[in-house]
């Protein structure tokens, strides 16, 4: 039995005693994600994609140069000519324009800034997680070595004719009971570094810094919370300025466009202004400017791009109503569950704690002195080591809660 649990224990610690595995403090886990994580580098292409595109507000119509020649003014056939002419969009289109890429800019920050703060949150809470899962195993080898014992001890007493089948056998489905847990809490261990290498964007396996679970549960300032501030849903918000500009742009997209033009002919043959016939030569030019407007002769096509876009932007209100709704149900469960576990943690390190490690200690003396029996010893001891472990299970429900506070606090 003693092989079997050092096996075990050694395959167990395995994953964080390679050389090979970095170990990082959660700081260094945040900077290392917010720096290689690709979702992170789509936000800032989104980023400067937008500020690329703010470049093209000022975008004109390509100018058109047309080239003919042929018999357009008299029958010679070489009469040519070429004309330029210029489509320029109503000057409250440029405008329009400029104020939309900018509000498409701003948007792409706060999505960048949400984005960070959905890492940090992730990145968080996998830590966390580590941690805990940590802590419980070392509790579960504390377990284990308390339910050896009392193994070795009902085989011996078995063995002499003092002890029952029962109790042996009841000492040895506890201890592989335990040793099942521990195997499960490795896998838990072992899937929350695959996530905290994925979050990091890592080649190599990740592993994090140790600490004790229980010297620090987490602890947020409920005063000065305002989700209202959350990147995300400052986001939400630009979408529906966003959505007020498009509006505005498809209004002055409706103005007639100004177009101008230059034009340079040739006529050949003979002519008259008044003063005497005269003959037109094809070195002799003649050139002359257009200027008018271009007006929508259907507007109904135009109306309806207008209406298209307010109905964008209260889908865009409506988006951001219902995700602010969302933020606030969640604060409020977070909030509440925060409350909840914190005062547990105080009931926890006050009284129950304290008396469940001294409630070991006699128990495992009584057994021992045979005051008392394998019934009463299990009993006490699996009700004592719960009180440890719901401790531990307070603490990272604790953690969790106030991480997501935090990360809806976040501006």
């Amino acid at each position: 039995m003693k092989k079997i649990t050092f096996f075990f224990a050694c395959a167990v610690l395995g994953l964080s005693a390679q050389n090979n595995v970095r170990k990082l403090s959660l700081p260094e886990c945040i900077g290392s994600a917010l720096a290689n994580n690709e979702h992170i580098k789509t936000a800032g292409y989104d980023l400067a994609y937008q500020k690329q595109f703010k470049k093209a507000s000022t975008e004109v119509p390509k100018t058109g140069v047309v080239f003919t020649q042929g018999q357009f003014n008299s029958k010679y056939k070489y009469d040519n000519s070429v004309a330029v002419t210029q489509q320029i969009p109503f000057p409250a289109v440029f405008s329009a324009h400029n104020s939309l890429a900018k509000a498409y800019i701003k948007g792409s920050e706060y999505k960048l800034a949400a984005t960070k703060a959905e890492l940090i949150y992730q990145v968080s809470t996998t830590y966390y997680s580590l941690l805990y899962h940590y802590a419980r195993h070392q509790l579960l080898l504390r377990e284990d070595s308390i339910y050896e014992t009392f193994a070795r001890t009902g085989q011996v007493k078995y063995e002499q004719g003092a002890g029952s089948l029962l109790e042996k056998t009841t000492s040895e489905t506890k201890v592989m009971e335990i040793k099942n847990m521990l195997l499960e809490n490795e896998a838990d261990i072992h899937a929350d570094k695959i996530n905290l290498q994925t979050l990091i964007n890592s080649e190599k396996q990740e592993d994090i810094v140790f600490e004790y679970l229980t010297d620090k549960p987490l602890s947020v300032n409920l005063d000065t919370s305002d989700i209202s501030t959350h990147p995300y849903l400052r986001y939400l918000k630009q979408q529906i300025v966003a959505g007020q500009k498009n509006k505005m742009l498809e209004i002055a997209k409706i103005f007639p466009d100004l177009q101008f033009g230059y034009f340079n002919l040739s006529i050949y043959g003979p002519a008259d202004i008044g003063t005497g016939p005269y003959f037109q030569t094809t070195a002799t030019r003649m050139q002359g400017f257009t200027l008018g407007v271009t007006i929508p002769l259907w507007l109904h096509p135009l109306a309806a791009k207008v209406k298209a876009a307010e109905i964008k932007k209260q889908m865009a209100q409506a988006d951001y109503n219902y995700n602010k709704d969302l933020f606030d149900g969640q604060y409020d469960e977070a909030y509440t569950l925060y409350l909840k576990y914190h005062n547990s943690i105080n009931y926890y390190k006050q009284s129950a704690l304290t008396n469940s490690r001294s409630i070991i200690t006699e128990a495992s003396k009584a057994y021992e002195t045979k005051e008392i029996g394998y019934v009463d010893y299990l009993s006490v001891i699996s009700n004592a080591l719960n009180i440890e472990s719901n401790y531990l299970n307070v603490i990272h429900q604790n953690n969790l809660a106030a991480l997501k506070i935090q990360y809806l606090s976040t501006e």
